[in-house]
């Protein structure tokens, strides 16, 4: 074949190895064909697809394609070696065939080769595209190796350099090929191997490939199947083996096996020790009387449930979570659902009425014992198998996920999403379960805010959001009352003493406004026990009564939220259905809907700033006692407008009981 650049043999060979790549071979064979540099061939294997993707190869016309067909799959290292054997050129470029190349980067790369022959392989940066190619992010080892000496440094460690970013001179492999046993990490192993024989490794400081990472690509999968330390430890390991039973022993060694142990220690802290001294706390400090009432009433409970609805949650004690999850359950009470707690509560406030609503199973020991776990599991998935139109219901829930995978597959499964933040290096659990995220048919968010920081999360995982998915239904409140006028305006703070909730810094607020303005307010805590050095202020403790409840905010005119982060909590939807005027932190979904005509919003969740505006707020407030009562009754009219109870139970009656559309 003659290139088009009128030589015999092409300067470059770009190997891409396809399967099963439909989808996204056009667009990475029109990246490839569309380069500046136009002197290279390019050499497809397709490897025993059943998609298609061979014939989207044969239908270009194009000269410097040379196609490759495997009659069965062969896998990839298999592939790439058999490209290696094959390629012509004096460079090969590695490609994958669900990636896009930027146009010059065949260009680029050579030309550096060019420039100095002692460089073997030289990679670029890469930009992570999703399904849809936006670009979504990028990896944090790639930037952070930029040149030669800090890609030397960093292989060690781990793999700092893209696979299809890559140009590797030809001549520097001589009999070099992929090792077998490195499936998922073939590439790192080999730019271990070559860096073992001298060879120098380099980077452009530049993005020229856009990496696209998938539900079915090879790095999605692979980080799906093996835990970093362990896919770190058995590639390290394998590579040091191999090199030393062919009586290798170069510097390189040294620094990787003290990579080795590094990540061994962190391995045994992490995945061994700390998982092994919870299940010993577990063994010595669970009750095995509790246990084995746990065990019967769980092997009862599968043998008595006819229903077709399962719920796990983490509580059953006083919060607003439990209240909105017993509003859900009460939607389809006729139904028998199977409740688990899998969660050990402070308090059993909701007990009676979950109890009620279907068989509740309290089991936080059986389902965390390491001698039962498994039992547990198990005996759960058999009970639910086989049951038509099955609903698996979660909120907050790891037995959910737990659960998931041993369902029918036709069995409908549902998350509820309290608050979600997203956060770059964060949100290790919902990390952990987003492999499910193809599984789950619904996720459900009692706040806006969290379902938009939600689809921030999915994105930056290239995770494509399914349209219908996800789903906004607001919260409800059972009771509402009137606006009342109090000769001293009352400040109510309801919540537990948690450093997320802040009660320290109402109690700030009430100091300041006390000492600024003696008598002129009233301050109440529902939720936590006494503090002393607060004598103005009144302690209620924890009340689980709900028309004492109803009473207490009826009593109040301002119900502050000093919260670091929140949703969108049942403590403002009840407040306002009470008619009392909201101060709060703009966190979660409050600045999206509550509005200055009937709530006071503080511009930072910084505490002196939160302290100083509140208190402001407060005494304006109080000197303008008509423009207090006028934003208690707008308070009062939104609730009872956007806070339905009836259109609540409509919403969830019909997402549990009708067939997913």
């Amino acid at each position: 074949m003659t290139s088009p650049g009128g030589q015999d043999t092409p300067k470059i060979t770009v190997l891409l190895p396809v399967y099963n790549s439909a989808p996204y071979l056009h667009q990475a064979v029109d990246s490839i064909l569309g380069q500046s540099r136009t002197d290279f061939e390019l050499l497809a294997i397709d490897d025993g697809s059943t998609d298609g993707s061979l014939g989207i190869l044969r239908s270009y016309m194009d000269p410097r394609m040379r196609i490759l067909a495997h009659p069965r799959n062969q896998g990839l290292i298999t592939t790439l070696n058999e490209g290696i054997g094959l390629a012509r050129g004096e460079y090969i470029a590695r490609m994958d065939a669900d990636d896009v190349m930027l146009p010059e980067r065949l260009a680029e790369q050579a030309s550096f080769l060019d420039s100095d022959p002692s460089i073997a392989v030289v990679a670029g940066f890469v930009d992570f595209i999703n399904a849809e190619g936006s670009i979504t992010g990028t990896w944090g080892s790639d930037r952070a190796t930029p040149d030669e000496a800090s890609v030397a440094a960093m292989l060690p460690r781990t793999n700092c350099i893209a696979h299809p970013s890559v140009m590797i001179r030809r001549s520097a492999l001589a009999r070099l090929r992929y090792d077998p046993r490195q499936t998922g990490t073939e590439d790192w192993d080999l730019w271990l191997r070559m860096r073992s024989r001298g060879w120098r490794i380099a980077k452009l400081p530049k993005v020229l490939l856009h990496y696209r990472i998938h539900a079915a690509s090879a790095m999605a999968g692979e980080k799906r199947t093996i835990p970093y330390e362990r896919r770190l430890l058995r590639t390290r390991h394998r590579f040091l083996t191999g090199e030393w039973a062919r009586g290798r022993i170069t510097p390189l060694h040294l620094a990787v096996l003290k990579a080795q142990g590094r990540t061994l220690a962190r391995h045994l802290r992490n995945n061994v020790a700390t998982p092994f001294l919870r299940d010993i706390y577990r063994v010595f400090t669970y009750s095995p009387f509790k246990l084995l009432r746990e065990r019967w009433e769980l092997t009862k409970g599968m043998n008595t449930w006819q229903g077709q609805h399962v719920f796990t949650f983490p509580y059953l004690g006083t919060g607003g979570a439990e209240r909105v999850h017993g509003d859900i359950l009460n939607t389809v009470t006729d139904m028998a659902p199977l409740i688990l707690i899998e969660g050990f509560s402070k308090d059993r406030t909701f007990a009676p009425e979950y109890a009620r609503a279907g068989t509740l199973l309290e089991i936080p020991r059986v389902v965390h014992h390491p001698l039962t776990r498994r039992w547990a599991l198990h005996r759960l998935a058999a009970g639910m198998k086989n049951r038509k139109g099955l609903v698996l219901f979660g909120s907050n829930s790891r037995l959910f996920f737990d659960l998931l995978p041993h369902v029918d597959r036709n069995a409908r499964a549902v998350q509820l999403i309290h608050a979600f933040l997203y956060q770059p290096h964060g949100n290790r659990m919902h990390r952990e379960w987003l492999p499910f995220f193809p599984r789950v048919g619904k996720y459900l968010f009692v706040s806006g805010h969290a379902m938009a920081e939600f689809k921030k999360f999915l994105f930056a995982n290239n995770v494509v959001e399914e349209p219908g998915k996800l789903e906004f239904i607001a919260n409800a409140v059972h009771r509402s009352g009137h606006v009342r006028e109090h000769q001293r305006t009352g400040l109510l703070f309801v919540g537990r003493d948690s450093p997320e909730k802040r009660l320290g810094l109402f109690l700030e607020l009430a100091d300041r406004l006390e000492r600024e303005n003696p008598g002129r307010f009233r301050f109440t805590v529902v939720g936590s026990d006494t503090m002393a050095g607060h004598p103005q202020v009144v302690f209620k403790g924890t009340e689980t009564d709900p028309d004492a409840m109803a009473e207490n905010y009826g009593t109040h005119d301002l119900l502050v939220l000093t919260s670091l982060r929140e949703g969108f909590p049942m403590v403002v939807m009840e407040a306002m259905a009470n008619g009392v005027v909201v101060l709060a932190t703009p966190v979660g979904d409050i600045p999206n809907r509550l509005e200055p005509s009937f709530a006071v919003v503080s511009s930072s969740v910084d505490g002196h700033v939160v302290l100083e505006e509140m208190a402001h707020a407060a005494t304006r407030l109080d000197n303008h006692r008509e423009q207090l009562q006028h934003m208690k009754a707008l308070a009062l009219e939104r609730a009872l407008q956007e806070f339905n109870l009836a259109r609540f139970n409509k919403r969830y009656r019909d997402l549990l009981t009708k067939p997913a559309s």
